[in-house]
């Protein structure tokens, strides 16, 4: 399909969209227009993720709450609605509309708690199971705190009571059971610690766990604290990652100190171990990548310098050690090199379909012979092993100029594609490693698409790159 035919479609879909909306509005005109002006309130919540009320997911569920409440109203108590359920029972009604807020806000709950729940997904050098045979051997109960924590967490997640209102209830209750939580984190050893972090829901953890301020309790702060701050010397580099992405879960603006939390694992973090922190971010199979924490969940500009700045002097000493020939034990086997690549006529053929791309040597999204062979080769380096160690995680980057839209809508898509090519059917060897993506933003995609003019697209990856 060409630019032309796919312009055609699309003024064809709008044309039929404002003739359908017509006929609305001469059918049920009240209705059609609150309908409208909602669906549009709901446009600029989408767009304006930068809005404070995307800085914490409270603020978000109230306005899906709230947001399901005007329109299950308009729905059965507009008098031209097709559901004009209040006007012939306004308790019914009623009801309704209250049944429909309760449904959404739970059901707005449960898709968060999902998201938080979710494990890192990166390979781990031993299984779970070998680990904690180790650490039974050794006399370590992290079996019985793990069991412990994830008892103290059940305790105070309600699936169907608010957070707000549970702990106003059950305060007292709810606080010791915080308390409990921080004292195994306060009292293990750094090898207990690494496991606990590594298999307890951290960003679960850390949304759940509230910062009371009536009773002068700032449990939240006070566990973020030991583990990004006081015993962060004894996190092992897989543990950083970890806490950092539980902080990415929890947004940064949900707490005033959580950029400078961000600060101090990074800079704590040096030469080797930095460049693992930075790749082991980047490959999670998700858009909580480096470059998003960086570039836009850090606001303060004096932080985000800084950590610019210490990234650009550990490369510095890293290049050195390359030159001198010493610390060579990482340098043998990892080259820390970024591979950066296009998705579409690049990784896959786009099969001439517009806006994707203009090769139609192969069909649509075949991946191109060859390819996932090279980028392993290119992330291998020359100075590395010859095959990929099974428990390397690679440096593999994708840019597309698929725009980024509300949360990671847009990039779920291109993360499912990477995680199919990650096993072939046929038992060959597919993609070596789980890469990152920088996506595009609406702005070029809407010039691209309405005015033909690439130049926005190329200048957006071109800030993705830099």
């Amino acid at each position: 399909m060409d630019r032309i035919t796919g312009m055609l479609i699309l003024l064809t879909l709008l044309v039929s969209l404002v003739l359908l909306l017509l006929a609305l509005f001469a059918y049920a005109p009240i209705f059609c227009s609150c309908v409208l002006s909602l669906l549009y309130t709901l446009y600029l919540f989408v767009a304006n993720e930068e809005h404070g009320v995307h800085h914490a997911q409270e603020s978000e569920n109230r306005f899906w709450t709230i947001f399901a409440v005007l329109l299950a109203t308009v729905v059965f108590f507009a008098q031209d609605s097709p559901i004009p359920l209040g006007n012939w029972s306004p308790s019914l009604g009623f009801v309704s509309v209250v049944l429909s807020g309760y449904a959404m806000h739970t059901w707005d709950r449960i898709v968060h708690r999902r998201d938080l729940s979710r494990q890192v997904g990166l390979r781990r050098a031993g299984t779970a199971t070998s680990s904690l045979t180790r650490l039974k051997d050794l006399g370590i109960p992290v079996e019985d705190q793990l069991k412990r924590i994830n008892g103290c967490l059940a305790a105070i997640d309600k699936l169907l009571i608010p957070s707000t209102i549970n702990n106003y209830i059950n305060q007292r209750f709810v606080m010791s059971k915080e308390r409990e939580i921080i004292s195994i984190f306060e009292d293990c050893d750094a090898r207990a610690l690494n496991y606990l972090v590594s298999h307890v829901k951290l960003g679960l953890l850390f949304y759940k766990i509230k910062d009371h301020n009536n009773f002068n309790c700032q449990h939240r702060s006070e566990i973020i604290q030991l583990l990004a701050v006081v015993r962060l010397p004894i996190l092992t580099v897989m543990s950083r990652v970890i806490v950092l992405h539980a902080l990415q879960l929890m947004k940064l603006r949900a707490n005033p100190r959580a950029e400078y939390w961000v600060r101090n694992v990074i800079l704590n973090t040096h030469q080797d171990d930095l460049s693992e922190l930075k790749t082991l971010t980047d490959a999670k199979g998700d858009y909580f990548c480096m470059n998003k924490l960086i570039h836009d969940d850090i606001k303060s500009e004096t932080i985000r310098q800084e950590i610019l700045a210490h990234i650009r002097k550990e490369a510095i000493i890293q290049q050195n050690h390359v030159l001198m020939r010493t610390k060579k034990r990482k340098r043998k086997v990892q080259s820390w090199r970024k591979v950066l690549s296009d998705v579409d006529d690049t990784l896959c053929s786009s099969g001439g379909s517009y806006p994707a791309g203009i090769d139609k040597r192969y069909p649509k999204k075949v991946v191109y012979p060859g390819v996932l062979g090279f980028y392993r080769e290119l992330d291998l380096g020359t100075g590395g092993p010859s095959q990929w160690p099974e428990n390397r995680v690679g440096n593999l980057v994708f840019l597309s100029a698929r725009p980024h839209v509300y949360k990671d809508v847009s990039e779920k898509i291109n993360h499912a594609k990477f995680a199919k090519l990650r096993v072939k059917p046929d038992g060959r060897q597919g993609l070596h490693t789980t890469p990152s993506l920088l996506a595009g933003d609406l702005a070029s995609g809407t010039e691209y698409m309405m005015k033909n003019d690439m130049e926005p697209l190329a200048f957006k990856k071109f800030d993705n790159f830099k």
